[in-house]
């Protein structure tokens, strides 16, 4: 048996074909023709006909791989689709775009965000997070609000894993609870709020029906089976945003464990029983299909920092050059500009370095201030009351350095271990498999395999440990907050 996974992420598509051990069958990834079409300075907007286009030529290929495999696409039991959380497109009755994708970044709906934050406050409290302008919920109040010719004609606004999938199945008004989330769907009840129309006056109707990720929703139309070289037996299932579909390919899907995932950015997700809220609002929580919460956050350090101070240069002569230099004495949070999300939320803060940068010293100290930025994430988590096992699954491009992972496993004083697939494509690939393969959980076990493990280093952890807590005082002496 088969199953694609499709990405659509900020760049573009990643497509993926696993059979039920986890071994690739076909892969392709597809960029966009351009990252962002918007006129209006500061806005963020991309075609939905660069999304369809790169999506249906990585599907073809992977097709066509298979083919050339002697395999048929008709193995493809299910397919599942990611895509990134808040971006929005709105359709007309013929399910035509109306809109631009109105993308995850995109500052336009603040004023929006302040009024469904009033009217939506209990929702916050309930659930444990903050509508803001890189929500869903408030881009569609915005298009109410300055496109109403648009709004009246709008059908469904689909989020972006929506419109994907409706491209397969003809099902453009059904999405899951993962995208849903920043929709204002309220997780608990499992419906959309009735203060949706009594307080913001919004049109339910225009919203999507929701199921669960991995749940059925329509075969492949015989028309799309035919124009991508796919089967209508495959059936296309809920899927995810693309950062819960990156927590299920590191292998985030049971209570305990944990997913750490560095690569622009760092996002940090965890799988607890219950519901967890943070009192700061830097974390919040998404739902599995088992009834168990994934709780995370996403911060803006991260490999950017690094990828600038490169400025270019070899990735393995850098890191080659560092090993002696480990640990470097730095203290520092390596923000690639103003602002911070996770642990904490503070928009303005600013990057500090403490200690001497000279000799090769500044790139092998970025590694070390992610590293103990990630650690304040993980001490922030158990400070809610997560536990943290002995081992945290990571993925990202972080991983591509094992001097990285070997600082990080020694700053955590954990063991980091690498799935053989990092993809987010490959989570939705689970999602997919698990209708078959008895839930998520049984689907990862059997799917999942992890091909790098480091552990601490005895002769790093003792010195890490005591720059972390001196780490710990800078945030608290810099930013004012309390860690």
């Amino acid at each position: 048996m088969l199953y694609m996974g499709i990405d659509v992420g900020t760049q573009g598509v990643r497509c993926v074909v696993a059979d039920e051990a986890g071994r690739l069958a076909a892969a392709k990834s597809i960029p966009f023709e351009t990252l962002n079409i918007a006129e209006t300075a500061g806005w963020y907007e991309q075609s939905p006909e660069h999304w369809q286009g790169a999506a249906e030529a990585a599907i073809r290929d992977c097709a066509a791989q298979l083919r050339a495999a002697g395999r048929s696409p008709r193995e493809i039991r299910a397919v599942s689709i990611d895509g990134t959380s808040g971006t929005v497109v709105a359709l007309d009755a013929e399910h035509r775009p109306l809109t631009p994708g109105i993308m995850y970044n995109d500052p336009r709906a603040g004023a929006q965000a302040a009024k469904v934050r009033e009217a939506l406050a209990a929702q916050e409290k309930k659930l444990g997070y903050k509508f803001g302008a890189s929500f869903s919920l408030p881009r569609i109040l915005w298009v109410r609000d300055n496109l109403p010719e648009v709004y009246e004609r709008t059908r469904v606004f689909a989020h972006q894993a929506d419109y994907v999938a409706g491209l397969l199945c003809g099902e453009y008004a059904v999405s899951d609870y993962s995208n849903a989330l920043k929709t204002g769907y309220d997780l608990i009840d499992g419906r959309w709020p009735e203060a949706f129309h009594a307080a913001l006056g919004l049109d339910i109707q225009k919203l999507p029906a929701v199921t669960r990720p991995g749940a059925p929703i329509a075969p492949i139309r015989p028309e799309a089976a035919e124009r991508l070289g796919l089967s209508t037996d495959t059936m296309v299932v809920g899927g995810s945003t693309d950062g819960y579909a990156s927590a299920l390919a590191a292998g985030a899907v049971r209570a305990g464990r944990w997913a750490s995932i560095i690569g622009t950015t760092f996002v940090l997700k965890g799988v607890t029983e219950q519901l967890v809220i943070d009192p700061n609002g830097s974390s919040y929580s998404h739902r599995l299909p088992s009834g168990e919460w994934l709780l995370g956050g996403a911060g803006n350090i991260g490999g950017r920092t690094l990828n600038a101070c490169a400025e270019g240069r070899d990735f393995d002569a850098l890191n080659a050059a560092s090993e002696a230099l480990i640990p470097t004495g730095v203290r520092c949070y390596p923000l690639p500009g103003r602002g911070e999300r996770f642990p904490f939320v503070l928009p303005d803060c600013e990057p500090f370095y403490i200690g001497n940068l000279f000799g090769g010293r500044l790139y092998p100290a970025i590694m070390e201030g992610v590293g103990y930025a990630e650690k304040l994430a993980f001490d922030h988590m158990a400070a809610l009351g997560c536990p943290v096992g002995e081992t945290i699954y990571t993925t990202g491009g972080a991983c591509r350095s094992d001097l990285w992972l070997r600082i990080r496993a020694s700053i955590l004083e954990r063991q980091l271990k690498v799935p053989a697939v990092v993809d987010a494509a490959m989570g939705s690939a689970l999602l997919a498999a698990s209708g078959d393969m008895g839930g998520l959980d049984a689907a990862a076990e059997a799917m999942i395999h992890y091909e790098k493990t480091a552990e601490p280093d005895p002769a790093l952890t003792g010195p890490y440990r005591e720059l972390y807590a001196r780490f710990r005082e800078d945030v608290r002496k810099n930013y004012g907050v309390e860690v």
